[in-house]
């Protein structure tokens, strides 16, 4: 006869404990130290659990099956799912345990995320990617306002996790391999980084789309049917954005704006400002300042 699988509130613990906190964290060691490194299958009917695994090693069962994870992972698992877990002793950790029905409104009106959440998954957290490091900082800022807080956490903890899963997300898409327009949306982001880095440069749109692993011709493809602009449109915005901010929040003269915008040729920065900005710089600024002294 199969035994049941026992339900838990924290492991070991009864669901009628801990009923005040809708968020809880703790490390992997203090807990899994106390039974021999190994958390037996068990479910939570009503918590949903964050593992972030720093480093050391082990095994999560879910799905019938035990997986294999090292270090720099995020394990989900939500309610209501078979699980159990086993460490090495070396294992540095942290498990962020919430409330499913208190946290899963904060999900809500994020393209896919709630979806993935209603499934286990390990996802590693790659040196490449550039998302990985503020992953594991976000959730040990996390781990840390939990703890402070005690029975009522920090406003900060909400947005905290939320940021922390859908970073998580992204990541176990990176991992998975996305569709062409998920790698799109990726290249706009990355494309739109680059241009708030080099935009006093006034870099080519081939450079974008070299560094980017794509031809020109490509990219504005892309950024057309994402943002209904070309490339070049989306560098003039910037620039024009930076000039807007210099003619209202600085003390300096137009050439010197020019300058700093890499426009040797005041004239012509003159121009682009006004094709851009529907008013020339001068214009522009004393409209501006008008507005901010009424």
């Amino acid at each position: 006869m199969t035994r049941p699988v026992p339900i838990y509130s924290l492991y070991g613990e009864k669901p009628t404990e801990h009923t005040e906190f809708w968020a809880h964290a703790e490390t992997i060691y203090s807990r899994s130290s106390l039974h021999s490194w190994e958390i037996r299958p068990h479910r939570h009917e009503r918590l949903f659990q964050i593992l972030h695994i720093r480093s050391g090693h082990g095994e999560a069962l879910f799905d019938g099956r035990w997986r294999p994870f090292g270090p720099r992972m995020v394990i989900a698992m939500p309610e209501r799912h078979n699980h159990g877990f086993r460490f090495s002793r070396d294992v540095d950790g942290a498990v962020i345990t919430l409330v499913a029905k208190r946290f899963s409104a904060e999900l809500q009106g994020h393209a896919g995320l709630a979806e993935w959440l209603r499934q286990p998954s390990i996802t590693p957290m790659l040196d490449e990617h550039p998302d990985s490091r503020y992953l594991s900082e976000t959730l040990d800022r996390a781990e840390q306002e939990i703890v402070q807080g005690g029975a009522r956490p920090t406003p900060l903890v909400e947005p905290l996790l939320r940021t922390a899963l859908l970073l998580t997300l992204r990541l176990a898409g990176a991992e998975r391999g996305q569709g062409e327009a998920d790698r799109d949306q990726e290249r706009l982001a990355e494309l739109t980084r680059m241009i708030g880095e080099d935009f006093r440069t006034r870099l080519p749109v081939e450079q974008y789309a070299r560094r980017l692993g794509i031809s020109a011709t490509h990219l504005n493809r892309i950024t057309r049917a994402l943002v209904g602009k070309p490339v070049s449109r989306l560098i003039a915005e910037r620039i024009v954005l930076e000039a807007k901010r210099d003619l209202v929040f600085s003390a300096l003269s137009i050439q010197q704006i020019a300058l700093r915008l890499g426009f040797e040729d005041q004239a012509y920065f003159s121009r682009f400002f006004t094709q851009n900005a529907g008013l020339p710089p001068r214009q522009y600024r004393e409209r501006e300042k008008a507005l901010l002294e009424s």
